[in-house]
């Protein structure tokens, strides 16, 4: 069992670095920044997921508050730095070109990157399920949580 965010992650992303961003949610402490980012420009709905699930998710997780930053389209900050985390949506409007552009940006400044589908399941306590059909990610996590 896995999700749609997850399998994005994978087609489009790098589900490898993605998973070790993820894992990142645990480093996180209250008053922390998180950057969020859609591809798509849609309006958000009253129960949006990037702008209401997971950040309450996230923060129920952290046990405090924290501060969320959201941007769409092609917006993207050049600096990075003030962020703890990069959160993405699955991208499904995007090429794999445009996602790995974001991943090399969040890797030259040294931030942690994730998806959605991967923070959600971390969040909520299932991505060791989530992970099992993609061994090499269900490997990264396990050298990970056993240190």
């Amino acid at each position: 069992m896995t999700s749609f965010s997850i399998l994005f992650a994978r087609f489009k992303g790098d589900l490898v670095e993605f998973t070790a961003g993820a894992m990142a949610i645990d480093n996180l402490r209250a008053g922390d920044r998180i950057l969020m980012c859609e591809a798509c420009s849609h309006h958000p709905i009253g129960e949006d997921i990037g702008r209401v699930k997971l950040p309450r998710w996230l923060r129920q997780y952290v046990g405090g508050t924290l501060e969320f930053t959201h941007v769409q389209g092609h917006d993207f900050p050049a600096d990075l730095s003030p962020y703890r985390l990069v959160i993405h949506c699955g991208a499904c409007m995007w090429n794999r070109r445009e996602i790995l552009s974001r991943v090399l940006a969040c890797q030259q400044a040294g931030i942690p990157v994730t998806n959605y589908g991967l923070a959600i399941a971390f969040s909520l306590g299932i991505f060791e399920r989530a992970l099992s059909p993609f061994p090499a990610a269900l490997e990264v996590y396990r050298s990970h949580s056993s240190k």
